[in-house]
């Protein structure tokens, strides 16, 4: 195949998604290091093959100065999970974006 013909499509991941794991994780940690509990949540290959959609679960720190989060406390309430979803560059390893991850 010349190298015209292969312009445009994507080759195989350098980076494989157990990589790209660890360096979102790696980057989470960098950026918010009071959170020390978190999870692999969801691991995605974007469709042109280019980037490693990482999303990472972590439980929300409650603000003591939050007098909602105090009724939650005394009723038993879950704590509130949320999600990061990182963007790594499937052939140098870098992390491109960390996004708020939105269930509904």
């Amino acid at each position: 195949m010349s190298e015209s013909a292969t312009i445009g499509k994507a080759s195989e991941p350098v980076v494989d998604a157990k990589k790209a794991a660890q360096l979102a994780s790696k980057y989470f940690k960098s950026l918010l290091p009071e959170v020390s509990d978190f999870s692999l949540e969801e691991v995605e290959l974007s469709e042109d093959g280019n980037f490693w959609l990482i999303t990472l679960g972590f439980t929300a720190k409650k603000s003591e100065s939050n007098p909602a989060n105090s009724l939650a406390t005394i009723f038993g309430a879950p704590p509130r999970t949320k999600f990061k979803v990182f963007k790594v560059d499937t052939r140098t390893g870098k992390v491109i974006s960390m996004k708020i991850r939105a269930l509904g």
